[in-house]
């Protein structure tokens, strides 16, 4: 099988060595993203979670699926007691199809505004 890596021109374009996405047949791994190059990248949690999530459905729609396709998540928070409001907007966008879901901890991301990133895992409709 052949393997996908691509960018979404749409999108802020990746700052290291990495794609926004690799796709291995109905495989769809999706980078770590933040709200960076958004308008949220200074915003709360929450309206991080949504920037990310809407990178997200913009990926998953460019390959056919939606955010119900979504298997796994992992998110990498700054402040776990800020957790609770990103799960508020999780719930939302994944309306029930909630996939499999790691959170940790970490020190900090890129910039002192981050507050969250979050990676993925889709199976691709057929």
């Amino acid at each position: 099988m052949e393997i996908i890596r691509r960018d979404y021109d749409e999108l802020p374009q990746p700052g290291g060595a990495f794609n926004h996405s690799v796709r291995w047949g109905n495989l769809l791994f999706i980078a770590g993203s933040t709200a960076r190059g958004t308008p949220a990248e200074k915003g709360d949690i929450a309206a991080q979670t949504e920037a990310i999530l809407e990178k997200f459905r913009h990926i998953l729609e460019a390959n056919g699926a939606s955010l119900s396709n979504v298997v796994k998540v992992t998110s990498f928070v700054t402040d776990l007691r800020e957790a609770p409001a990103s799960s508020e907007v999780r719930r939302k966008y994944f309306a029930g199809a909630f996939p499999a879901s790691t959170q940790v901890q970490i020190d900090a991301l890129g910039t002192p505004d981050l507050k969250i990133e979050i990676d993925a895992i889709a199976v691709l409709p057929d």
